[in-house]
């Protein structure tokens, strides 16, 4: 049966303790299966993707940083948004987070090919529920770009999540399992 939240506060707290247990139990070998499935979806990708650097429980992605390739963007919080900057140099950020240095490259969305957005639990139709500051929704509602959300696979539920109108969907999931195209999972 199904679970029903009576909240994205419960969801939230639910999957926060859940991902407190998996990471503290260390997660090497999901990470290395999920490192193979992103850089295969990865190297047939073009032009400048913004992916960001992983706090401690978060998939990390950089393993896709070295793909020649590619450019890649990284985010700056700035006014309850998310600016994406071409970089190679970071200083600690509000929230733990390693943002671009002053004097990065600017990169606007519009610029971008796609996106590597972390969250804390997703479904497979797309629905992503993040840490609740709303910062990669109110970025991305525009954004017309690939959106693909990194996880693992504790990280997937495949009950309905709680959602809003604003809250928006990705069009791909990677986990340690491989790729899921969400669109086909849509409703």
């Amino acid at each position: 049966m199904p679970v029903s939240w009576s909240s994205k506060k419960d969801c939230r707290s639910f999957f926060k303790s859940l991902c407190a247990q998996e990471f503290a139990q260390g997660l090497v070998q999901q990470q290395q299966q999920l490192d193979a499935h992103l850089r295969d979806f990865m190297k047939s990708q073009t032009g400048v993707w913004g992916a960001y650097r992983a706090l401690p429980e978060e998939a990390q992605v950089e393993e896709v940083f070295h793909i020649l390739h590619l450019k890649w963007a990284f985010p700056k919080m700035r006014e309850g948004l998310l600016e994406f900057y071409e970089t190679r140099d970071f200083d600690l950020g509000p929230y733990g987070v390693r943002e671009p240095k002053p004097g990065s490259i600017q990169r606007s969305l519009a610029e971008m090919s796609g996106l590597l957005v972390p969250g804390l639990v997703f479904n497979k139709n797309g629905n992503r529920l993040g840490k609740g500051k709303g910062f990669y929704d109110k970025t991305l509602e525009s954004f017309p770009g690939v959106k693909v959300g990194i996880g693992f696979d504790f990280q997937v539920t495949t009950d309905p999540l709680p959602t809003e109108p604003h809250d928006v969907k990705m069009d791909f999931l990677i986990t340690e399992s491989g790729l899921v195209d969400c669109k086909k999972h849509q409703e």
